[in-house]
């Protein structure tokens, strides 16, 4: 009896050592589960990071968003990288609308923001700002070339021109700008041509009478104009007078021009407005009216101009929307 109680001991002594085994085991196994589980999540974040930053450094700025959105459990980085994008995206777009007035603010928020130091973003904001400061300076000189023109200030305005040529396209609102005023310039370069090749050496700008004047003021009218009239008759002479001074429009002085232009318009001007032509085509004239300035008044030193185009042929004259830059 003695000898079988003996004989249990080492059967014991084995089934404590397996359970003490299986328990290390166990315990290991659940610490490996949980590094495990870190890990992946780790892997995760830096995956979407790299991806993010792929995108940013080619400029898929939404793209790199909805990368950054993907993360299941995003970090910090992660999430001030995603807000930075956002403060960009916002700036961009009003750039590309050419809304500096909105896109200053913007533009504030974006170079102020600190919540990232995330290299492809800050590389990338570093490009945008750049953007704006030269669409800025191509918007002041187009703006300036414009009002030149407004006032026919040729000479400065083709040096505006020449201004803006001179900066880098480097944004679609800079080409788009340099387009418009190829076009101005063009218009200059018309209006001189058409100018030089005129009869007589009347003055292109021409301070004009009310175009309700009287017949007994354009019997006191000056030799030129008389001249002007003669020279008309002899043009059209195979037609009715007031018939065939639409249809020869090319060869008719200025201040022909501009009287046939007020008795289209019915507008009654005042009679020390000046009149310019600053475009001419083969279908219109384009006439911009000076206002004297009025004195007494606090705007006194700012010039009041208005816009229009006469169509020689049908008698018609539309007037230039100065907010929309459309003639109706």
């Amino acid at each position: 009896m003695d000898h079988a109680y003996r004989s249990s001991w080492p059967l014991i002594v084995m089934v404590l050592i397996g359970l003490i085994t299986l328990s290390g085991c166990a315990k290991n196994t659940g610490g490996v589960t949980a590094s495990s589980a870190t890990t992946a999540t780790n892997n995760s974040t830096t995956a979407v990071l790299t991806k993010a930053d792929q995108q940013i450094s080619q400029t898929k700025i939404a793209a790199a968003r909805k990368t950054l959105a993907s993360a299941a459990n995003p970090n910090a980085a992660v999430k001030n990288l995603a807000t930075g994008l956002k403060y960009y995206q916002e700036a961009e777009e009003a750039l590309e609308n050419n809304q500096l007035s909105l896109a200053k603010g913007y533009f504030e928020t974006l170079s102020s923001y600190d919540g990232t130091t995330d290299a492809s973003f800050i590389a990338a904001r570093q490009k945008l700002v750049k953007q704006y400061q030269a669409v800025k300076q191509a918007n002041g000189y187009y703006n300036a070339a414009r009002d030149d023109l407004s006032v026919h200030d040729l000479t400065t305005a083709k040096a505006n021109i020449d201004k803006l040529d001179q900066v880098s396209a480097s944004h679609p609102v800079i080409k788009e700008l340099q387009k418009k005023a190829l076009a101005m310039k063009q218009a200059i370069m018309n209006y001189e041509a058409s100018q030089s090749t005129s009869s007589g050496s009347e003055s292109s700008t021409v301070v004009s009478s009310s175009s309700s004047s009287s017949s007994s003021d354009s019997d006191s009218a000056t030799s030129s104009t008389d001249s002007t009239s003669s020279s008309s008759s002899t043009a059209t002479s195979s037609s009715d007078s007031s018939t065939s001074s639409s249809s020869s429009s090319s060869t008719l002085t200025t201040s022909a021009i501009i009287k046939q232009f007020q008795d289209a318009a019915g507008v009654t001007f005042a009679s020390d407005t000046e009149f310019n032509i600053t475009k001419q085509t083969s279908d219109y004239y384009q006439i911009t009216a000076v206002y004297a300035a009025d004195e007494s008044s606090s705007s006194a030193s700012k010039t009041v101009t208005d816009t229009y185009r006469y169509y020689p042929d049908s008698g018609n004259v539309t007037k230039e929307d100065s907010a929309t830059g459309t003639f109706e």
